[in-house]
């Protein structure tokens, strides 16, 4: 679930909480970079068991209308149908999701009164009378179901302040949860591990993002050094805080990371900075960090490693 760029996106995070709290303590920032990246997988598990909840509640709606001694034009129309949905099923009864939930306390955080009204909402739309109308469906046309259902229930802003108040990050994930979701709803319902392929990666979240932490803050007063000197027209205090860790960051990569390009790293921590920093950061960033990279390429201190890779 979380790429390299998602594991940037953390380890800035950290870093500037770190040094925001002035601790000098590396074990508490790995212990919240840590935290963070299972935080991400908790989310996870969260908004899948709410499209869950919200599409099961079809079948309490269902109960209601036919239950209702006069019952109207549209009471009749009432359906199983996305009660039924394939992909639905295999996720209600999967049982390493169900013990995931369980294990996450994650049914505490389910609003019903919520629920409601995120089915209600769904239930007018044109899209879902049009689907409880269809005669037959594809898997990809039940897949696609619940992809717009999820759309539909990130475009209520109550549903995504419940997220916010039970997540800290979940603005900051939300786009990347839902590429989660959706290539998880495209596996159902034959893929049954479907929970542990969004797993955190080790590779990633050990190998990569750990060490870019540990060896950024480790080395930070020289990379420091070497980005003052190619401040032009820029004095030390006027950098931003966060367009100094960023620049950190990727002189960190250029060193100490023989596997990725250089010009894969300036790319990534000029996105960033585009989105996290300030409007003239992007172009700050990759001035900086093309000049350093320069240097230490002339000095032999970017060293890189496999096919295609030491002129990049």
């Amino acid at each position: 679930m979380l790429s390299r760029h998602n594991i940037r996106i953390k380890v800035l995070q950290t870093l500037y909480a770190y040094y925001q709290s002035e601790s000098t303590n590396t074990a508490i920032a790995e212990k919240n970079y840590f935290k963070s990246v299972n935080e991400s997988y908790r989310l996870f598990l969260l908004n899948i068991l709410y499209l869950q909840e919200v599409a099961d509640y079809s079948q309490k709606d269902f109960e209601i209308k036919s239950n209702k001694y006069v019952p109207t034009e549209e009471d009749k129309k009432a359906s199983l149908r996305l009660y039924e949905n394939e992909p639905l099923t295999a996720i209600r009864e999967n049982d390493y999701f169900q013990s995931m939930i369980k294990k996450n306390k994650l049914h505490q955080h389910i609003d019903k009164d919520l629920v409601r009204k995120l089915y209600k909402a769904f239930a007018k739309t044109s899209y879902y009378k049009n689907y409880l109308e269809e005669k037959e469906l594809s898997i990809k046309e039940q897949q696609y179901c619940l992809v717009f259902l999820y759309k539909n229930m990130l475009s209520d802003e109550h549903f995504l302040e419940h997220l916010e108040d039970v997540s800290p990050i979940s603005e900051d994930d939300q786009s990347l949860i839902f590429g989660a979701i959706k290539r998880t709803i495209r596996t159902l319902p034959e893929e049954e591990d479907f929970c542990q392929a969004q797993l955190p990666n080790d590779e990633f979240v050990d190998e990569f993002g750990r060490e870019l932490l540990y060896k950024t803050i480790r080395h930070n007063e020289d990379f420091q050094a070497l980005i003052v000197e190619k401040l032009k027209n820029w004095e030390e205090d006027r950098v931003a805080i966060l367009d100094m860790m960023i620049l950190k960051m990727g002189i960190c990569e250029f060193m100490y990371f023989e596997t990725i390009p250089t010009k894969v790293t300036i790319n990534e921590y000029v996105s960033l900075a585009k989105d996290y920093s300030t409007d003239k950061s992007k172009r700050f960033i990759n001035g900086v960090l093309d000049r350093v990279m320069k240097e230490l390429q002339e000095k032999g201190e970017i060293q890189k490693e496999g096919r295609g890779l030491k002129d990049n």
